[in-house]
């Protein structure tokens, strides 16, 4: 009868750590555009993203008050364009990742390099800026995320079982994306969507393919070497389920889902040094079985054009 108690006490104390795991948010999105700058030059800058999820879900164990968290993802990345010729346009993104949970129990923080991520884009239309009336460009590719980032694995209690907080995910993925550019004079329009197909990892967990777009207006000023471009917007991400173990086709049913935000942004240029800000306002979602909410995200960067 001790042996049935002890059993019973320790397949509990492993289950809670994984019941918590199911809903504690949701990792950094895949990439996104935006407005870019001039095609014809290359790039290179640093980028902060801030975003936060709550969530409040019951308790594993009847009777208990329902288990609530705040996790923080904070990511410092640097990020870079090159044209090599012909068109063709290579992104490079290495991030820095700094996450932090807090629960009712204690808190949990994890940081790390993340996983390096490649997009290869071709430049399969673009107007002369100097043409009268609208011009267009369009801009699409694909690429590769490698598992370059800090995993410590979701299986071991020890190890937390925090597979969203962790800096990397221990998979390789792979990414589509299109971005697409309409002006006239100093008005426009950005069109951009992307696209993630993830892959198990060597947990057998496997995170949910993850689609993101967007649409914004912007209206730029110039004067002499300085210009000025606000933006308003607005962007919609959704997230398929993730799996537990991908082998054996054990869903997560309490993660994925789909988010909107209003967006607002500016991007600043003095010569060749760039400035650019975006607030991020959720109007609607519905994620992880509605335990989970998105809070307003933050992205800000500077860069400089050569």
């Amino acid at each position: 009868m001790k042996k049935i108690i002890g059993l019973t006490l320790l397949v509990s104390a492993w289950m809670q750590p994984l019941r918590a795991c199911d809903v504690c948010g949701c990792s950094a999105s895949n990439q996104y555009l935006g407005v870019l700058p001039t095609a014809n030059l290359n790039f290179v800058g640093v980028q902060y993203l801030h975003n936060s999820f709550g969530s409040d879900h019951p308790s594993l164990f009847e009777g208990r008050p329902n288990e609530r968290a705040q996790d923080y993802y904070n990511t410092a990345q640097l990020w870079g364009r090159y044209n090599i010729g012909g068109g063709l346009q290579v992104f490079a993104f290495l991030p820095y990742r700094y996450n932090v949970q807090r629960t009712d129990t204690g808190n949990a923080t994890m940081s790390g390099v993340g996983d390096v991520s490649v997009l290869a884009n071709v430049l399969l239309l673009k107007d002369d800026a100097a043409a009268p009336g609208w011009q267009q460009q369009l801009l699409a590719g694909g690429g590769l995320k490698a598992p370059t980032g800090s995993y410590t694995g979701v299986t071991e209690r020890d190890k937390l079982g925090l597979p969203n907080m962790q800096p990397g995910t221990g998979s390789w993925d792979f990414m589509l994306n299109a971005n697409y550019t309409l002006r006239r004079k100093s008005n426009g329009v950005n069109l951009d969507a992307s696209y993630t197909l993830t892959t198990a990892n060597s947990d057998r967990y496997k995170y949910g393919n993850r689609l993101n777009a967007g649409l914004l207006l912007f209206h730029s000023w110039k004067k002499a070497a300085f210009t000025l471009m606000p933006q308003l917007g607005c962007r919609y991400e959704y997230t398929m389920h993730d799996y537990d173990n991908y082998d054996r086709r054990w869903l997560n049913e309490q993660s994925g889902g789909y988010m909107a935000f209003a967006t607002a942004g500016i991007q600043a240029y003095y010569r060749r040094l760039g400035l650019r800000c975006t607030y991020q306002l959720p109007v609607a979602q519905q994620y992880a079985s509605g335990y989970v909410t998105a809070n307003n995200k933050i992205d800000a960067g500077i860069f400089l054009l050569f």
